[in-house]
C-alpha cells in the first residue's frame, strides 16, 4: 500500500512531506519496526523523541501522531484520533481472518497448551500460526523470538490477519498483563482456554482478585457470542464462571474424572476419556500436570472441529515445549535433569511432585525473579522444603534488586534444609556433580530462557545448555 492511500481510511488534521512510497507494517512499539514500516505514536508517550529517532533509524518511513514532531524529514500524518487510526489501518492492509482463533490464558501451562495443540495441527496437516512465550511460529516453524508472551496490538492483528485469502488457524498465549492492559483491543477469539489460576504477578496486579478478573476478560470481553470456553473443573468458583457465560457459549471441560476431557495412567498405557469415551493409547508425556495441559489442548483442537480419530492418531508424536520439564539428553541412566520454567508456587510444586517416584523426592536448583512479587518467595520455599531432597538456592533474574536478599527471603522458609549458592551457574555445577545414583535434579525458573538478567543487563545463560555440558563431564 502507498503512504498517499492513507487519508483515504484514516481521519488527519494535518499531513507533512507526503511521498508516493509503499509500506507494508505497522508497528506502536519502536523495537519492532523493519523497513519500509509505519510507526505509530501517542504525543503522551514518555521518551517520544528517542522512540521516533529509534523508529527512524531502524527503517520506519512514515509516523502517525496526534502531533506534529519538530525535526522529521519522513512523512508525518497528524491525526485526529490514535487509536482509530491504527484500528483502520491494521484492518485496511491485513483484512483476512484467520479460520479459528484460539486464546490461552491461565497461571501455568499456557505455553505448553499452544505447543501442543500447534502439534495436533501440523501433525495433521492443518494449517497453523501460534505465537507466545517462545516466540511466532509459522506451521511449527519459527519465525522469531517474542519480547513479550502476549505482543501488543499491532503484531497480534499484523500476525493473525493476512493481506490475502487466510486459511490457517491462529493459537496465541494471553497474558493477565495483556487483557489488564487491553493489549488484545477489539479482537475476539472462537475458542477461550483457561488452564488455571494461581497466584502470579501480584506485583503488578497487587491482589488476587483484581489478578483473577484480568484472566477471566478473555471469556466476557473476547469470546465470540457462539464461541467455545475449556475450562479446567479443578479451579476454585469455575461454577460460577460457567454460569456467567453467554448462553450461547459451548462449554469443554477438562481435569477431573467426570469431566468432558481427562487423561488417566494405567500400568501400560494412558487412558484418554472424551466425552463419556475412552481410548488406550501410548505417548511420550507421562507426568499429571502434562496430562492437563494435553487435555485442554485436545478439548481446543475439538472446538475447531478437529476430528477425535485425527488427534488420537498423532498424540504419540506430542513432545513438551523446550524448557517444559525438558529432559537434559544424558547417555548415563544413573540419574535423570530436567529443566523446567516453573516460577510460581503451584508450578514449582506441581513440577516436583511429577518427577516423584516411590516417595523419593527430585533435587531442586531454584530462585525467585527480582522486582516481582515478593509474597510467592515465603511459599516457595515452603514447597521446596516439603517436596525436594537437596535443595539448592540461587539467583533467578535479580533485576535491581539485592540478589542476596532474594535468597535470605527464601532460605528462611527451608533454612536446614537448602544450601546457598548466590551464582546460578556454579549451583546447577554443583547440583549435577553432587546427584547420586537414581537421583533426579529439577532446575527450575528460567525454563527456555538463555540468558539471565542482572540490572538491566541481558547475560548468557543457558539452564539446558549448561547442564547438559556437565552432563557429559559427569
Amino acid at each position: 500500500m502507498l503512504l498517499t492511500e492513507i487519508p483515504n481510511f484514516i481521519k488527519c488534521k494535518k499531513i507533512y512531506n507526503l511521498k508516493k512510497i509503499s509500506f507494508n507494517k505497522v508497528y506502536s512499539n519502536s523495537t519492532h519496526v523493519s523497513k519500509s514500516s509505519v510507526f505509530i505514536i501517542e504525543k503522551k508517550t514518555k521518551l517520544k523523541k528517542k522512540y521516533i529517532k529509534e523508529a527512524i533509524k531502524k527503517g520506519a518511513i512514515a509516523i502517525i501522531s496526534n502531533e506534529f514532531n519538530r525535526n522529521i524529514s519522513i512523512t508525518q500524518f497528524v491525526v485526529v484520533n490514535i487509536n482509530q487510526s491504527l484500528l483502520n489501518i491494521l484492518q485496511k492492509i491485513r483484512s483476512n481472518k484467520p479460520l479459528n482463533t484460539i486464546a490461552i490464558t491461565g497461571t501455568n501451562g499456557k505455553t505448553s497448551v499452544v505447543w501442543y495443540i500447534s502439534q495436533i495441527l501440523y501433525y495433521n496437516n492443518i494449517l497453523v500460526k501460534s505465537y507466545g512465550t517462545l516466540g511466532y511460529y509459522i506451521n511449527f516453524k519459527k519465525r522469531y523470538n517474542s519480547q513479550l508472551t502476549t505482543p501488543d496490538y499491532t503484531i497480534l492483528h499484523q500476525t493473525a490477519y493476512s493481506a490475502k485469502k487466510n486459511l490457517y488457524n491462529y493459537v496465541f498465549e494471553a497474558s493477565s498483563h495483556a487483557l489488564s492492559q487491553n493489549r488484545i483491543r477489539d479482537l475476539k477469539v472462537d475458542t477461550a482456554a483457561l488452564t488455571n489460576i494461581s497466584r502470579d504477578h501480584l506485583d503488578y496486579h497487587k491482589d488476587f482478585k483484581k489478578y483473577k478478573e484480568a484472566k477471566l476478560k478473555l471469556f466476557y470481553n473476547h469470546l465470540k457470542e457462539a464461541g467455545h470456553a475449556i475450562l479446567n473443573d479443578k479451579i476454585c468458583g469455575i461454577e460460577i464462571v460457567k454460569n456467567q457465560l453467554r448462553k450461547k457459549v459451548k462449554i469443554i471441560t477438562y481435569g477431573k474424572p467426570k469431566s468432558d476431557i481427562n487423561i488417566t495412567k494405567s500400568k501400560k498405557y494412558v487412558v484418554i476419556k472424551i466425552f463419556k469415551k475412552k481410548y488406550l493409547i501410548n505417548i511420550n508425556l507421562n507426568s499429571s500436570i502434562e496430562f492437563e495441559n494435553l487435555a485442554c489442548a485436545i478439548a481446543c483442537s475439538l472446538s475447531i472441529d478437529v476430528k477425535i480419530k485425527k488427534i488420537l492418531t498423532i498424540l504419540k508424536k506430542i513432545i513438551n515445549p523446550p524448557g517444559r520439564l525438558q529432559k537434559v539428553l544424558n547417555d548415563n541412566k544413573n540419574f535423570e535433569v530436567y529443566i523446567d520454567y516453573a516460577h510460581t508456587p503451584e508450578a514449582l510444586k506441581e513440577a516436583l511432585i511429577s518427577k516423584t517416584y516411590n516417595n523419593k523426592k527430585p533435587n531442586l536448583v531454584f530462585g525467585c525473579g527480582g522486582d516481582r512479587d515478593k509474597g510467592k518467595r515465603k511459599k516457595m520455599g515452603r514447597i521446596a522444603k516439603l517436596y525436594a531432597n537437596k535443595i539448592y538456592i540461587t539467583d533467578d533474574n535479580p533485576r535491581f534488586e539485592d540478589s542476596s536478599k532474594i535468597r535470605k527471603s527464601i532460605l528462611k522458609y527451608c533454612k536446614n534444609d537448602a544450601i546457598e549458592i548466590p551464582k546460578r551457574k556454579k549451583a546447577i555445577i554443583r547440583a549435577i556433580h553432587d546427584l547420586n545414583k537414581n537421583e533426579i535434579l529439577i532446575i527450575a525458573g528460567k525454563g527456555h530462557e538463555d540468558f539471565q538478567v542482572i540490572r538491566d543487563i541481558s547475560y548468557p545463560l543457558d539452564d539446558y545448555k549448561l547442564a547438559s555440558k556437565e552432563l557429559r563431564k559427569k
